[in-house]
């Protein structure tokens, strides 16, 4: 005979900080789940990308979600965020960014002892053995890691190939990288944008420069700007 019970309740007041690479993706992934659990939340969406977030608040007010379960307020993540982690009254943070904010925010939710769930940034690996396609998984692959300007915590930027095959993978990642067209996102022939803001394009450009100053080997592209785009935040599309 059963002599325990589980129950299960809303876990209180949730603090969300969503990124700006896949803003309204991420901000429903948070928000939804935590409705549909009975919970409510105050939402800080990216200094970057504010305005989907706003109508995303116009149209739960509009659904006639009940006054104080969704609560939306902007700012910097180093105050506004920094408040929301260190609250009282907020029972569990949610946050989707980088390694350095995700360190802090931890430190600032210690003293209350409030739920953390974080997905932090990193480079992930991406494995290639010897009886793949390589014509094929090379190729889609290197699309992946471009896709969204290259502005996704899942693209997969370490390719790990066996080493007899590494020039023939090298050879079809930098066609592939070169037959994509960079240009004005709204022409439906362009395959890649420009970056979200000129702090990622700087950020990208020393990277960039990284790899050139350690001795990589650069197959394609590099330092500049695409060919037609000597102006705005476009990168080109560099395959080490």
């Amino acid at each position: 005979i059963a002599t325990s019970r589980v129950e299960r309740e809303p876990l209180g007041v949730c603090g969300f900080t969503p990124p700006w690479n896949w803003p309204l993706n991420q901000i429903t992934a948070k928000v939804a789940p935590a409705i549909a659990a009975g919970c409510t939340m105050v939402l800080k969406p990216s200094v970057v990308t504010p305005l989907n977030a706003m109508i995303l608040a116009k149209v739960l007010h509009e659904a006639g979600t009940p006054p104080g379960v969704f609560n939306l307020v902007n700012g910097p993540g180093s105050k506004v965020g920094a408040a929301m982690s260190a609250h009282p009254d907020i029972d569990m943070i949610s946050f989707s960014g980088s390694t350095r904010a995700g360190v802090s925010i931890a430190q600032e939710a210690a003293p209350t002892v409030k739920r953390l769930a974080q997905e932090l940034g990193g480079k992930s690996p991406n494995i290639i053995l010897d009886d793949a396609d390589f014509n094929k998984s090379v190729a889609k692959d290197t699309f992946m890691i471009f896709m969204n300007t290259g502005q996704s915590c899942n693209a997969p930027t370490r390719m790990l190939v066996p080493e007899d095959r590494m020039e023939e993978a090298a050879a079809i990642a930098k066609a592939t990288a070169e037959s994509l067209n960079v240009g004005d996102p709204t022409d439906k022939a362009t395959k890649i944008g420009p970056m979200v803001s000129e702090s990622q394009y700087n950020t990208v450009k020393e990277y960039i420069q990284k790899g050139i100053d350690e001795g990589a080997k650069l197959e394609t592209c590099g330092l500049g700007h695409p060919d037609g785009r000597e102006t705005g935040y476009f990168a080109r599309l560099t395959v080490f």
